[in-house]
């Protein structure tokens, strides 16, 4: 039996831990890895934070996919399995307490090269009461590019809701001319913010990089059966349950785009403006009682202050090392860190322009904003 050791490490490297989807991409995820060839597959996720294992129905099983890798010293672990190792350590004991070992979120890089199918995420609030699960799944979307030749967009929302019974018709017999016509494209770019509440119908354009941010759970609706050559096995369509059932998952209100763009585009809030350091809050308790999310763009070095939470550290641009001690970590975009709660961190960039995200689950009682020195 693996035991915790003496000492441990205060700051994780997360691995890269890819997943495969129903749907084609990962070019630009081998590109950040350093890859000598990258190419598109059908593993166009890689899951920076996850405790939980992948829902891949219909597809050969592999074992413990879906839970992030990381290394501790000079052992490859799963993330979880770490933090089964010393819990109260690493998530300290509020977390314990109110989350138990899972994580408050689960965060990953997602690289479409093509639309993805329509789909849509129960609520918590329909996940506790209709699939006994303590999740639903409203996801954030933090943009880091569009490919080239790509127009960068997404479906959010019905624009034309066809109504429940409409909607059910169009599922059934796959009349995607009709279905298409529920919606309209609204246009992403860089650094764009968008928060996707559970039970609106939504679908990632063809060519979007991002970085995404969700309640812990694989749950998913998918209405749209074929994109691409891409076929959707039936039991990847409904969670394992029928159409009636999961048509009570939707929001049938119809949201002009305009509208959309008011609700769901998210504007940052500054909370420090020092010269070479800005700290903002992209996602608050106002978004979603699950996490939090941060923007640090630096071009000097500087503090961040321990709190009671553990955090996942994601480089966005530029490079930089991430100490605690004499703990360092060197960040690259699209690498990640885990840090264990109650860690007092300094920040060195590399780069005159970095930037990172940082993710913190949410837990009752919250600490003072983080500082800068």
């Amino acid at each position: 039996m693996n035991k915790a050791p003496a000492h441990p490490p205060r700051l994780i490297a997360v691995l890269p831990t890819r997943v495969r989807r129903n749907y084609r991409g990962g070019r630009e995820l081998d590109r950040l890895a350093g890859h000598p060839a990258p190419k598109d597959s059908d593993q166009p996720e890689n899951w920076l934070a996850s405790t939980l294992t992948a829902t891949n129905p219909d597809l050969p099983p592999v074992a413990n996919e879906g839970l992030t890798l990381v290394r501790s010293g000079d052992k490859v672990t799963t993330l979880r399995e770490l933090l089964a190792l010393a819990p109260e350590f690493y998530l300290g004991a509020q977390h314990l307490d109110q989350l138990g070992q899972q994580l408050g979120f689960l965060a990953k890089l997602l690289d479409s090269s093509m639309r993805l199918h329509v789909q849509v995420h129960p609520t918590s609030q329909f996940a506790r009461e209709h699939m006994n699960a303590p999740y639903g799944k409203l996801e954030v979307y933090y943009v880091l590019g569009v490919r080239e030749g790509c127009e960068g967009y997404i479906r959010m929302g019905f624009q034309r809701s066809p109504g429940r019974e409409r909607w059910r018709a169009i599922v059934e017999h796959q009349d995607i001319s009709a279905m298409d016509a529920c919606f309209d494209k609204i246009p992403v770019k860089k650094g764009d913010v968008w928060r996707v509440p559970g039970g609106l119908p939504h679908a990632i354009g063809e060519g979007v990089l991002m970085i995404e941010i969700m309640e812990p759970s694989d749950l998913v609706v998918r209405c749209e059966f074929e994109r691409e050559g891409v076929v959707l096995p039936p039991n990847s369509r409904y969670m394992g349950r029928d159409l009636d059932f999961c048509l009570n998952v939707f929001d049938y209100q119809s949201y002009p785009s305009d509208e959309v763009i008011k609700q769901h585009r998210i504007e940052p809030k500054p909370l420090i403006a020092a010269p070479g350091w800005s700290y903002d809050q992209l996602i608050s308790p106002q978004d979603t009682s699950c996490f939090e999310v941060f923007r640090l763009r630096a071009s000097t070095s500087g503090a961040l202050a321990a709190d009671n939470r553990c955090s996942l550290y994601i480089q966005v641009e530029g490079t930089g090392n991430l100490c605690a001690g004499e703990e360092t970590i060197l960040l690259t975009p699209g690498s990640a860190c885990f840090v264990a709660a109650n860690t007092q961190l300094t920040y060195q960039p590399a780069n005159a322009a970095s930037e990172l995200l940082c993710c913190k689950p949410i837990l009752t009682q919250q600490p003072g904003e983080q500082a800068h020195e």
